[in-house]
């Protein structure tokens, strides 16, 4: 398997923004102290915000 290079892992991270991407995705993040926090994707039915987001 083939591994993507360094740096373009470091350019994706510095020009996408995680908290856009994951409201793109359909989720909606709330306030929580310094962070931002939603239901993990990976929990079903589980509707306690669990997935932590620091911007």
């Amino acid at each position: 398997m083939a591994r993507i290079p360094e740096q373009d892992v470091e350019r994706i991270k510095a020009e996408v923004s995680l908290v856009r991407l994951i409201e793109g995705a359909g989720y909606v993040l709330s306030k929580q102290g310094k962070d931002l926090a939603t239901r993990c994707p990976l929990h079903e039915g589980d509707d306690t915000p669990s997935l932590i987001v620091t911007p």
